[in-house]
């Protein structure tokens, strides 16, 4: 296996080959209809079943994110599109729901189940249980902090750590926000990238963005690779391919010259190591 994964967004099969040669190790899609963005940016399973042959000829592996709220009315299609995904030969399904990641992990004979950013996991306890059900990889939730994040690593070094290396970072915590991400009966909808208005004394005028602007952490790809973080992910599957795709170029380049000139000598895990001998 490699030092990392470079994990690409796929809106559109038309997007699909460029961040392949953009230098991705595996891409993800959404199931239409049960992912936490619009549709418009969601894969069919006839879709899927095509990306899979695309990415798997290239030696790219596939991740579904099947991430929304699933209401009672969605179980049973739910379940049995994971089954479906199974049987296409997806090579992860991303959960955010633990009663999903329960039937997933016991039903699905060739995926692996990856733990969404939005399940939130926030303590060494939670991921122990999960790697012990049989997930094999943990997303961070991007509310966490560097030094939490290193301390869950060395806890539990056996899973696997997905971040959000390139996107947005939430100023609120994703489960609990008070705009709240759900469906309308056809879209998801994440309501602090809606557009709004302010109107005063009858007054109307374009309110700021609530949301924040997306980052990235390029720059900074050594020290992760340090701390032990193995999926560099990149979102962007709503926006135009052609900017994401600088953007993994930019991470894969970054990604190559720290795994090159990686060494352990002053690295953060080192460094909390020593700190813990002194306490």
């Amino acid at each position: 296996m490699k030092d990392s994964e470079l994990l690409a967004p796929v809106g559109t099969l038309s997007a699909l080959v460029p961040m392949i040669e953009a230098g991705a190790d595996a891409v993800y899609v959404g199931l239409s209809g049960l992912s936490s963005r619009p549709q418009s940016a969601d894969f069919t399973i006839q879709e899927i079943r095509y990306a899979a042959a695309i990415c798997h000829d290239h030696h790219v592996k596939l991740h579904v994110a099947v991430n929304c709220c699933i209401r009672e009315t969605m179980l049973e299609q739910t379940k049995a599109l994971l089954q479906e995904l199974d049987n296409i030969g997806i090579d992860a399904v991303i959960l955010a729901d633990w009663g999903l990641i329960a039937y997933a992990v016991r039903q699905m004979k060739h995926t692996e189940v990856h733990a969404s950013t939005l399940l939130g996991t926030y303590n060494t306890p939670t991921v122990r249980y999960l790697q012990q059900i049989g997930v094999k990889r943990l997303v961070f939730s991007t509310n966490l902090y560097i030094d939490e994040i290193a301390s869950m690593i060395a806890s539990v070094p056996e899973m696997q750590y997905e971040f959000v290396a390139d996107g947005g970072i939430c100023f609120n915590d994703n489960r609990i926000c008070e705009l709240p991400h759900l469906h309308d009966g056809e879209n998801y909808r994440v309501y602090c990238r809606q557009p709004y208005i302010l109107t005063m004394d009858g007054q109307i005028q374009k309110a700021l963005p609530i949301h924040a602007e997306s980052i990235s952490s390029a720059e900074i790809a050594a020290m992760y690779l340090e701390l032990g973080l193995y999926s560099f992910k990149v979102e962007g599957r709503t926006a135009d391919y052609h900017k994401v795709v600088r953007r993994v170029q930019k991470l894969r380049k970054m990604l190559d010259e720290a795994s090159e000139h990686l060494t352990n000598k002053n690295s953060v895990l080192h460094y909390i190591s020593r700190m813990r001998k002194r306490q």
